[in-house]
């Protein structure tokens, strides 16, 4: 297939960084070679292209993963009465064009062999389900396989298990093989959004957690009792840890299943939620044993943005990246500093082996599929150095 160039010409910057107010003396962090670019449109206009993952292959490839839909922007059926109101969708005061049953519905996957100037497309799977999507959290694994979170009950019409799992493609991403369960069906409803390879071998999966008691029996009523928590294997996710709670409700917060997580340097966790509160909340895990146990959470200086997106580069960086602002820590994310420019709606970023961080979402926001917004996919990459 044609390989498809960018259509935004770049822009190249230098940009210092400034402290965002979380305390302690100012980092000397920098941003250079800031470059913006058209990635994929949908081949309708208006487009519907979002949720977006980017990882990177085993010979040294980028790619991309996300949801399209197209067909009729009106005048669509609905999806059966009950499957929506299991699945609380379309939520309640938003509009029906949230429901995208009669539409054409791929997972889109994207090649790039010059670190995202140009891309191929190599792969376009296709489902079906009144949701916007049901995939995320792409992550290519030291073995060459890639894994990617999926939530089974998103797919009502499908013979999967109806909660979130994990799933593996040995031909990278392209097929899939079965649910991996991350939780006993019985005892709670893991809804998976991020997994990544620690540098030990481990693989971690961070999401929400809705665990099931008399009050609490099904997705719907859970919605108001997630918990975010921590899961982590030491067989390249063929088996998994109970579910560590790193934040919930008894902390004085309502966190949702958006969550990212990040190794730093000194081998700590650093998990950043998308709580229903201005700000986000962070959570630091030391390792302890077998697992990890918390050394600090509370809020953190980033306001309510989309999922979280967390990157610790090898210089030992770490990075918050999110429209609001790319912000940099060298404490550990004791204190924080605004790069001073923002990003496409839901991030997913990996640095790339030049250096350079390469970040894709898309244009838009959680959007109906009614035209309102012409949806496109749009990179942004950039270098930091911290002196």
């Amino acid at each position: 297939m044609r390989a498809m160039r960018s259509l935004l010409p770049p822009i190249a910057v230098a940009l210092v960084a400034t402290a965002t107010g979380t305390g302690g003396a100012a980092m000397n962090v920098t941003a250079t070679d800031v470059q913006r670019q058209v990635v994929y449109h949908s081949p309708q206009t208006p487009g519907y292209t979002c949720w977006v993952s980017a990882w990177l292959t085993a010979d040294g490839g980028l790619r991309l993963a996300f949801h399209q839909a197209t067909g009729p922007l009106s005048g669509r059926p609905q999806a059966r009465k009950e499957v929506r109101e299991a699945l609380a969708w379309p939520p309640p005061g938003l509009s029906v064009g949230y429901d995208m049953t009669g539409t054409i519905q791929q997972v889109i996957t994207l090649d790039s062999r010059d670190g995202g100037t140009t891309w191929t497309p190599v792969g376009a799977e296709p489902f079906h389900t009144p949701m916007n999507g049901f995939v995320s959290g792409y992550c290519a694994l030291q073995d060459g396989t890639v894994m990617r979170a999926t939530w089974g009950m998103y797919l009502p019409f499908y013979d999967v298990p109806q909660t979130g799992h994990l799933q593996r493609s040995t031909d990278g991403g392209l097929t899939w093989g079965p649910p991996i369960l991350l939780a006993d069906p019985a005892k709670g409803i893991p809804l998976p959004k991020v997994v990544r390879q620690l540098r030990d071998g481990r693989v971690a999966a961070i999401g929400g957690y809705i665990p099931l008691t008399e009050g609490v029996t099904g997705f719907r009523q859970g919605l108001a009792h997630i918990e975010t928590a921590l899961w982590w294997s030491r067989d390249s996710g063929a088996t998994w840890s109970e579910p560590q709670v790193v934040l919930s409700k008894a902390d004085g917060v309502s966190p949702t299943e958006e969550s990212d997580l990040a190794e730093l340097a000194d081998g700590r966790l650093l998990v950043i939620n998308r709580t229903n509160v201005p700000n986000r909340w962070q959570v630091v895990l030391a390792p302890q044993g077998d697992g990890y146990e918390v050394v600090s959470r509370g809020p953190a200086p980033f306001p309510h943005s989309g999922q979280p997106d967390l990157l610790c580069t090898r210089d030992g960086v770490a990075l918050h990246i999110a429209t609001s602002n790319v912000s940099a820590s060298t404490d550990g994310g004791q204190t924080w500093q605004d790069l001073g420019f923002g990003t496409p709606y839901y991030p997913s970023s990996v640095e790339l082996p030049d250096g350079r961080i390469f970040t894709v979402g898309h244009r838009g926001s959680d959007d109906p599929y009614d035209g309102s917004v012409d949806q496109q996919i749009e990179s942004l990459t950039f270098r930091v150095r911290a002196e």
